[in-house]
């Protein structure tokens, strides 16, 4: 039995660290990559480090992409913010107020959720152009909140399915109001489930592509279209390419790191309490 647990101990530290390995070459790739002059990229040397290290390419890039990094940051965190407040209303109604109509609207958007949103980019930009907010910061914040509201209220929703049902009825019983019970019962002991709903609709949205690229103009340009112009028309780029997809990498990093400290803590609080 020791020989066999022993066994399966390395199997398991061995396919660990491949996996590891393979999951970071391609970060360990950009990073060198980033670090490099044009020359020695050409030379396709891209996993042996340079001895010329050129940081000069991160303030380049810098300078190239910061603007774009404010666009990123202004509508991801607006829409962040709001579809998670309106997802979790929506959540709740869906979760506790159990009418036919719910159990319908809970199928439905359940079933829109599996749609490529491709398939309403067009329907999506013809409004944007009708109500004149194509083009704009609002009309940008507008399409993905109209995509990511229905989302956070399904992923809400199924969070407070979890949440015992007696807490409520004890809350109300003391004369509580259902507004009372939402906000200062039920919104803070869920705060992991709003964690992890902020972290999925920030990272889908700082990632998005298509939708950023057909509603945006020079001046509400993201940082995943900027980092598509910043490789160059005519010559590649490419250690100032992966020097500003690093930055770009950045800020959704630290919101993850920031939110998931708090989603661990929200976990071990209700575990102690339990």
């Amino acid at each position: 039995m020791i020989s066999k647990n022993k066994t399966l101990k390395m199997i398991t530290i061995i396919a660990i660290i491949v996996l590891s390995v393979l999951y970071l070459l391609p970060i360990y790739v950009m990073l060198m990559t980033s670090l490099k002059t044009p020359l020695e990229i050409t030379q396709r040397t891209y996993l042996i480090p340079t001895l010329h290290l050129q940081f000069k390419n991160y303030i380049k890039a810098f300078n190239l992409v910061y603007h774009s990094l404010f666009n990123s940051l202004l509508i991801s965190f607006s829409v962040t913010a709001i579809s998670v407040f309106l997802g979790g209303l929506g959540g709740y109604y869906l979760a506790r107020f159990r009418t036919p109509y719910t159990k319908i609207i809970f199928i439905l958007v359940g079933i829109a959720l599996y749609l490529p949103y491709q398939v309403v980019l067009i329907p999506l930009v013809h409004i944007m152009a009708k109500t004149r907010l194509a083009l704009t910061y609002f009309g940008l914040i507008l399409s993905y909140l109209i995509l990511n509201i229905p989302l956070a209220s399904i992923l809400m929703g199924t969070f407070f399915l979890s949440v015992p049902e007696e807490l409520e009825e004890s809350a109300e019983i003391d004369g509580a109001t259902k507004r009372q019970i939402f906000f200062k019962i039920v919104s803070p002991i869920s705060l992991p489930g709003y964690a992890s709903t902020a972290i999925l609709l920030f990272t889908q949205v700082w990632n998005e592509f298509l939708l950023a690229l057909t509603l945006s103009t020079p001046s509400t340009t993201t940082i995943q279209v900027k980092l598509a112009e910043v490789k160059g028309s005519f010559v590649a780029l490419y250690n100032i390419q992966m020097a500003s997809a690093l930055i770009g990498v950045l800020i959704p990093l630290f919101f993850f790191v920031f939110l998931g400290k708090y989603f661990i803590k929200g976990i071990l609080a209700g575990a102690l309490k339990g």
